[in-house]
C-alpha cells in the first residue's frame, strides 16, 4: 500500500497535466481558426465592395480557408480527446482518493520544513487526529514522542524510520514511516511525502521474542555456570533406615545449589530442562553423588533420582560402568513426574543397568497414575511410598489400609517398600504395623552434607 498510493498519485498528476495541455491546444486552435476565418472573409468582402481585383494575399487566404475544414476536424478530435482525459482524470482522482482512504496507514505531504501540507484520513486511525487538525504541524512531532531524538530526515533520498508515539487515547503506538523528498526543476528540496503505518503488533511481538531470548540466554548461562563451577552444586545425603535392624540401609542423594539465585533444587532442574541441559545437570548430580560412595557404610546403597530421558542416555551407562563393583551399591529412582513414552526402550536400558548389579526404584508411588504404570511395566526392585500416603496414616484408616495393601502387593512380587516423608512416631508405628521395614524422613534423619551414619541404640540397649 505504501508504493501503490504514491504511484497512483503520480499517475493522477500526469493525467491532469496532459488534460491541461490538450485543453490549451483546443482553445488556441479554436481561437486561431476563428480569427483566420474572420480575417479571410473581411478581406474578400472589402475587395468585392471596392470592385478591386483580388490581390495575391486574398487568393492565399482562399487556400487557408480551404484548410479550415481539416483544422475543424482536428479540433473536434482534440475536443473528444480532452473529454476522454476529463473522464480519466475523474477516475484517476477517485482511484487515488480510494487508495488514500483505504490505505492501512497515513499518507502525508510536507513542505521543506517538514510542516504538513496534506494529510489523509488515515491519521485518525493511526493517532486519533482529524486530518484537518494536523495540517501545519511538523510531522516529526506526530510520529515521535522523543523530542530530543526526533528522527532526522535525509533530504537526499528515501528513508525508513521506526518511532514510538502515543495515540490520543493514551496508548503507545509503534510506527514505521517511509519518507521521500520532492525536488523542483533545479534540484532543490521543496518538501517531503511519506507513508506511516502502525506496526505495534509486530513490534510488541518482537520485543517479547527478544525478551524471551534474553531470559533463555540468562537461564542457560546459570545452568552452565552450575555445571562448570564445582562450588555451585553439591550433594547432601538422607539416610534410609532399616526399621527392624535399627541401621542405615542406604542414602538418597539430593542435589543442592550454592549458585545464585537462591531457590529450591527442583527449580534449578526445571530451568535446566527448559534450556536443553536437563540431562547434563542430572548426570552431573549423579557424578557428584557417586563420589560420596566411599564415605558411606560398606553395606549401604546410594539412591539417585533420574528422569526417563537421562535413564536412556548412553552417558549414564558409561558412568555406572566406570564404578566397577561399586555399581552394585547404586539404586536408580524413576519418579512419578517422569513421563515414559517407550517402556520397551527403558526396559532394555534397565536390563543393561541391572547387569552391572544396580537396582531400580519407582519413586513417589501412590502420588498418581504414572507411578503405578511404572511399577507394572518396569517391575522395580524397590517401591517408594509417597509422603501423601504416609502422612497421618496413624489416624487415617484409608491411608493405613492403602499402606497395608501396597506392602502385600510388593511382598507378593518380592519387592522392597520404602516409606518417604516420615515425620512422626505415629506414622512410623503405622508403617511397622503394616510390615513396612524401610523408611526415611525428618523424624528419622535429615538430609545433610555429613549425614548420620549409625542409629542410636534403643533405650533398652543403652540401659544394658
Amino acid at each position: 500500500m505504501t508504493d501503490q498510493a504514491p504511484n497512483r498519485q503520480a499517475a493522477t498528476a500526469e493525467i491532469l497535466h496532459s488534460r491541461r495541455v490538450v485543453s490549451s491546444a483546443v482553445i488556441v486552435l479554436a481561437v486561431t481558426m476563428a480569427i483566420a476565418l474572420v480575417s479571410y472573409v473581411w478581406d474578400w468582402v472589402d475587395a468585392l465592395n471596392a470592385g478591386e481585383v483580388p490581390e495575391p494575399d486574398e487568393w492565399l487566404g482562399m487556400v487557408g480557408l480551404a484548410g479550415l475544414p481539416y483544422a475543424a476536424v482536428v479540433t473536434r478530435r482534440l475536443v473528444r480527446f480532452e473529454r476522454m482525459l476529463t473522464v480519466r482524470e475523474r477516475d484517476a482522482v477517485q482511484a487515488f482518493q480510494d487508495t488514500v482512504d483505504n490505505a492501512h496507514g497515513w499518507i502525508w505531504q510536507t513542505d521543506a520544513d517538514m510542516r504538513i501540507t496534506y494529510s489523509s484520513q488515515g491519521v485518525h486511525t493511526l493517532l486519533g487526529h482529524r486530518s484537518t487538525e494536523v495540517v501545519g504541524l511538523t510531522v516529526c512531532e506526530l510520529i515521535s514522542d522523543e523530542t530530543a531524538a526526533k528522527p532526522a530526515v535525509d533530504p537526499g533520498g528515501r528513508q525508513d524510520l521506526t518511532t514510538e508515539t502515543r495515540h490520543t487515547d493514551g496508548t503507545v503506538r509503534h510506527l514505521s514511516t517511509t519518507v521521500a523528498p520532492m525536488f523542483d526543476e533545479s534540484g532543490q528540496t521543496v518538501g517531503y511525502r511519506g507513508f506511516t503505518a502502525d506496526v505495534t503488533v509486530e513490534t510488541v511481538a518482537q520485543i517479547a521474542q527478544d525478551e524471551q531470548q534474553r531470559r533463555y540466554a540468562e537461564s542457560r548461562a546459570r545452568i552452565e555456570h552450575a555445571l562448570d563451577h564445582p562450588e555451585a552444586m553439591y550433594v547432601v545425603l538422607q539416610p534410609i533406615v532399616d526399621i527392624d535392624g535399627r541401621r542405615i540401609a542406604g542414602m538418597e542423594a539430593l542435589a543442592r545449589f550454592e549458585a545464585e539465585p537462591k531457590r529450591p533444587p527442583n527449580l534449578w532442574f526445571d530451568e535446566a530442562w527448559e534450556v536443553g541441559l536437563g540431562i547434563d545437570l542430572e548426570l552431573h548430580a549423579v557424578e557428584l553423588a557417586c563420589r560420596r560412595l566411599p564415605e558411606m557404610p560398606a553395606h549401604g546403597y546410594l539412591s539417585i533420582n533420574l528422569s526417563a530421558q537421562t535413564l536412556t542416555d548412553p552417558r549414564l551407562l558409561d558412568l555406572l560402568t566406570g564404578l566397577g563393583e561399586q555399581a552394585r551399591r547404586v539404586v536408580v529412582e524413576v519418579t512419578e513426574h517422569t513421563a515414559i513414552e517407550d517402556y520397551t526402550e527403558v526396559a532394555g536400558v534397565l536390563d543393561r543397568i541391572r547387569a552391572l548389579g544396580a537396582r531400580l526404584a519407582v519413586d513417589d508411588a501412590g502420588a498418581g497414575y504414572a507411578s503405578m504404570q511404572h511399577i507394572l511395566r518396569l517391575r522395580p526392585d524397590i517401591i517408594k511410598l509417597d509422603r501423601s500416603i504416609v502422612a497421618d496414616s496413624d489416624v487415617d484408616p484409608a491411608r493405613f489400609a492403602l499402606i497395608g495393601a501396597m506392602a502385600n502387593f510388593a511382598a507378593s512380587l518380592d519387592m522392597v517398600v520404602i516409606a518417604e516423608g516420615v515425620e512422626t512416631s505415629g506414622e512410623l508405628s503405622a508403617l511397622t504395623e503394616n510390615q513396612i521395614c524401610h523408611a526415611q524422613g525428618y523424624y528419622l534423619a535429615r538430609p545433610a552434607v555429613e549425614p548420620l551414619m549409625e542409629l542410636a541404640p534403643p533405650a533398652s540397649a543403652e540401659a544394658a
